[in-house]
């Protein structure tokens, strides 16, 4: 009898039962989802971010010499749309003032591309994952010594930036070229305020990253407001999405690179 309970253990070992070293860990799990319906939805996103980014950057190419974003050139045409022309200043497009074809086109294309996008990621879902955990297990553990996230925190860092737009706005009144300068460099201001305090999540930098963003918006429209002649609030916003979405693209590009990068440096060479 001995002997045979001997070789059923030798089975069960053999065969992938009960032994002696326990069960198998289980998966790592991540701070994100990783299921399906997950990766077919960030992938969808992407591609709706991307269809934007092409639409903003129409506006550079269909209107004359860049646009009057900052209302110091009114006589230009202005326009947008990709693929379609979907808005032409001057042209009320019989009450509508957009073109509704257009709109039509363009909104069939942007679905297109983001179901395309989100069958990618889908597909590579398993990569994927496999890299968010990499990248999980490379993170550094927060810093003691570091910026600490709290609600008092919070309340500081957003009581900070609304007086550094309210100064922004008094002072820079008037002044086309600061409101240039919020476009071309407003995305990058974000990231670096948001990168900036060490030891924080990315949900709590998403946090931080929010409010900020709607008060240099509305730090955008009021400089807008206060230009002679006065731009007009959506003209102001127009600027804004013209501006940041290719850049704000661009800086989620940079990130990602850096990321890899960082990920194949710390890979260990065979």
């Amino acid at each position: 009898m001995a002997e045979e309970a001997s070789h059923d253990n030798v089975r069960d070992t053999a065969g992938g039962g009960p032994s002696q070293d326990g069960p198998l860990p289980e998966p790592r799990r991540t701070s994100i989802s990783t299921t399906p319906a997950s990766w077919f939805l960030r992938g969808f996103l992407v591609g709706i971010l991307i269809g934007g980014c092409l639409t903003a950057m129409s506006y550079f190419v269909r209107s004359e010499e860049l646009g009057n974003l900052v209302g110091t050139r009114p006589d230009r045409r202005e326009a947008i749309g990709f693929p379609c022309e979907l808005w032409e200043s001057g042209n009320t497009y019989d009450g509508y003032f957009i073109d509704l074809t257009g709109l039509l086109v363009n909104a069939c294309s942007a679905l297109a591309l983001a179901m395309t996008c989100g069958f990618v990621t889908f597909l590579c879902r398993f990569h994927l994952t496999r890299l968010v955990v990499e990248f999980e297990a490379l993170a550094a553990p927060p810093n003691h010594g570091t910026v600490q996230f709290s609600l008092r925190g919070l309340l500081a860092l957003v009581g900070l930036a609304s007086l550094a737009a309210a100064a922004t706005r008094y002072a820079m009144a008037g002044r086309p070229e600061v409101l240039g300068a919020i476009y071309l460099l407003g995305p990058w201001f974000l990231v670096l305020f948001a990168y900036l305090p060490l030891g924080l999540s990315w949900q709590k930098r998403v946090i931080i990253l929010v409010p900020t963003t709607v008060l240099l918006m509305v730090a955008s429209v009021a400089i807008g407001w206060s230009l002679k002649p006065e731009l007009a609030f959506d003209k102001t916003l127009l600027g804004i999405f013209v501006c940041w979405t290719p850049q704000a693209v661009l800086a989620a590009v940079v990130l990602v690179a850096a990321m890899l990068h960082r990920h194949a440096r710390s890979e260990p060479h065979t």
